[in-house]
């Protein structure tokens, strides 16, 4: 766990203090309470350089962490797009109390009750550049932070208060939105709505099934009835007449009353 720890953050701490710079996630949350995925993190490089901060020593520094700490399920590699330099974390299989460590609980991905819950507060971070912009050695304004954070759920999401595309919840925070807030259905927490439908279809069938059933034995019962009705008349007019209708199906009808 501490493995995992010191480097994001440090991530956060030099980021923070940096000034300007962009979190890019996309996590997906196992039913073995774990979460894989990637995080890129990324600062300005003119901003960085304008207040003293050396980019590339930034980058170098945190392969160097990450590295050092082979058993956290954590791997690095360097980003860059020609204006940020960063670095992309991928998590594998990392369990849910490590993020909130990790993260000095500023990202909580918890198994409560049932059901996952995300909660997220980076208002921390607006406090930190808040400290930068102060400092005696900042030289540069200090631009808001952002990040761009996606989420996957494995059972659905049952509330959410960011973008939902399927399971997947997105947040765009920055200074003046920083707090996510989600949750769905954990294993044996809630029926997904596959079951419902397969279960509502299964209750249709079998309501089908005995109204079928009910109509057929209530047929045949009324058109055995009507036979027998037939037959006893046909026996009263021949006992009116004092003789036999001569008809075969009578006689079978007949033996059929004995």
């Amino acid at each position: 766990m501490k493995a995992l720890l010191r480097p994001l953050l440090v991530l956060i701490a030099v980021l923070a203090l940096a000034g300007c710079f962009r979190v890019d996630g996309e996590l997906t949350i196992s039913t073995e309470d774990t979460v894989s995925g990637e995080v890129t993190a990324a600062l300005d490089r003119q901003s960085a350089i304008a207040q003293g901060r050396d980019p590339d020593a930034f980058v170098t520094d945190l392969l160097d962490e990450v590295a050092g700490a082979a058993d956290s399920g954590v791997t690095a590699e360097p980003y860059e797009d020609g204006d940020y330099v960063g670095v992309t974390l991928t998590l594998t299989r990392t369990p849910l109390v490590q993020i909130s460590d990790a993260t000095s609980g500023m990202l909580q991905i918890t198994h409560d009750g049932g059901q996952y819950v995300v909660q997220g507060d980076f208002s921390g971070l607006a406090q930190t550049e808040e400290e930068a912009a102060d400092s005696e050695d900042s030289q540069a304004e200090v631009v808001p932070w952002q990040a761009d954070l996606s989420i996957t759920f494995p059972n659905g999401v049952t509330e959410h208060d960011g973008e939902l595309s399927g399971s997947t919840v997105t947040w765009h925070l920055s200074d003046g939105t920083s707090t996510m807030n989600a949750r769905g259905p954990a294993p044996g927490g809630g029926v997904s709505w596959i079951w419902v439908a397969v279960i509502v279809v299964i209750v249709a069938l079998l309501a089908t099934l005995v109204w079928w059933l009910l109509r057929r034995r209530s047929e045949g019962g009324a058109i055995a009835g009507l036979r027998s009705a037939g037959a006893r008349m046909r026996q009263r007019h021949a006992a009116a007449r004092g003789d036999a209708t001569g008809r075969i199906s009578d006689l079978g009808e007949d033996r059929s009353q004995e």
